[in-house]
């Protein structure tokens, strides 16, 4: 409303001075050398009036003109784009169905009408030299690819696949780590650096990628704890022979973080015993027993005591006071009653555990049992041919190969991290049954 006010009151100052200058004329003269002019002011008011409409018109032309022109060439522009992405689609659709024929013939018409835009071009180049397995070339395309923006992701991303397809894995963790400080929630791609820094051995960056996921919120606390704990206990396991404190400090990191974990435990059991510090080992012993008295830990600190000479019946007695009545403390107390020929507390603490089907370490605790105390060498026989059709014992296994191995490793023997738990063989279940 006050735009049209303003408007109107223009308007009408305009008529009023028009009709003051049409309605009062006066003459205007002009001496031009020995000339001169003489002409009315209604003149000169029509001129300038004229003047002024011719300029409007000119202007208005101009500026309608420019504007159907620029909304011809936006139109054609839009044009190209749409059939542009068009001949992108046709290309993708022959990639998928490894049409490498129309697949560059798509690229090329695409190429022409989008030229402004290479990133489309290099995405579809990338996936051509990808089917027809020119690596080289393809590498080349990912360093274009990382040179812009749009498609730096995509570049490191293929870049760190390259080399991890070449096991040039230290390439592989650079691309891969530059990536991951880019965008961190890539799909996988925290997996895949752990795996690379546990290839290459590079554990320090174990602990701080997982401090990274966990503060993006890529991992939750448990994954968090697991893999510093492999991070620490690894690095605790090279400080061992330069630095035994240092190793000592970090496999309590470790234990720390998985708590009870036997393989730490073994280690720190290790570490404590390389100090000399005999009565501290005993100690931690019993403590761990106590705390977790497995088959898995009883093989540990069967090794322990007889690398450090503490397999006395009483120090065994000792260890498992606690929780003398379960399996594997009697197990552990036969073990050692065996081997320092303390006949009648093997027997006693076995006479129980036979059963109708005694598993494999049962049969040839008793096959020792037979030949030591009584010299029988074909009971001793008969039990270690029972032990063969004796249920399984329980190993670790990888859990993605279903392969078996003696020892707890990070990487396991078939290339996998973290993948080792400790259980029954299946297979070897099945072939048992």
């Amino acid at each position: 409303m006050y735009r049209l006010s303003v408007f109107v009151l223009q308007f009408l100052i305009l008529i009023i001075a028009l009709t003051f200058i049409f309605t009062n004329p006066f003459i205007i003269s002009l001496d031009i050398g020995n000339l001169k002019y003489s002409f009315s002011s209604n003149l000169l008011s029509v001129v300038f009036i004229s003047f002024i409409f011719l300029l409007y018109l000119v202007f208005y032309l101009f500026f309608r003109s420019r504007l159907s022109l620029g909304k011809y060439l936006l139109k054609n522009k839009y044009n190209k784009i749409e059939r542009g992405y068009l001949h992108f689609v046709d290309a993708m659709i022959a990639v998928a169905n490894k049409d490498n024929k129309t697949a560059l013939k798509s690229h090329k018409k695409m190429v022409s009408y989008l030229k402004d835009d290479p990133s489309l071009s290099l995405l579809l180049k990338a996936e051509v030299l990808k089917i027809e397995k020119k690596f080289p070339e393809l590498n080349n395309v990912y360093e274009d690819m990382i040179k812009s923006k749009k498609t730096e992701t995509l570049g490191y991303r293929g870049l760190m696949e390259q080399n991890l397809r070449n096991q040039d894995y230290h390439h592989a963790f650079l691309y891969g780590e530059k990536l991951f400080s880019i965008n961190p929630n890539i799909e996988k791609l925290y997996d895949t650096l752990i795996f690379i820094a546990a290839k290459t051995k590079n554990w320090n960056q174990i602990v701080l990628l997982s401090d990274k996921a966990f503060s993006h919120k890529i991992i939750s606390k448990n994954d968090l704890n697991e893999n510093k704990s492999v991070g620490f206990y690894e690095i605790a396991k090279i400080k061992y022979d330069s630095d035994i404190k240092d190793s000592l400090k970090n496999i309590l990191k470790a234990l720390d973080l998985k708590k009870n974990f036997p393989p730490y435990v073994k280690l720190h059991l290790e570490i404590i015993a390389g100090l000399n510090d005999k009565r501290n080992l005993k100690k931690l012993i019993k403590k761990y027993w106590i705390l977790n008295p497995s088959s898995l830990l009883r093989s540990i600190i069967i090794k322990i005591l007889n690398d450090n000479d503490l397999s006395e019946i009483k120090f065994i007695n000792e260890i498992i006071n606690n929780n003398a009545r379960e399996e594997e403390s009697k197990k552990l107390l036969i073990y050692f009653a065996i081997k320092n020929s303390n006949w009648e507390v093997a027997r006693k603490n076995i006479s129980g555990m036979i059963g109708v089907n005694p598993s494999k370490e049962i049969c040839y605790f008793m096959s020792d049992i037979e030949l030591g105390e009584n010299n029988d060498k074909q009971k001793s026989d008969a039990w270690i041919m029972r032990a063969e059709n004796a249920s399984i014992e329980d190993t670790w296994i990888c859990r993605i190969s279903n392969q078996t191995q003696d020892e707890w490793s990070t990487l396991s023997n078939s290339g996998n991290y973290n993948s080792l738990v400790w259980t029954t063989h299946k297979m070897l279940r099945q072939n048992n049954n």
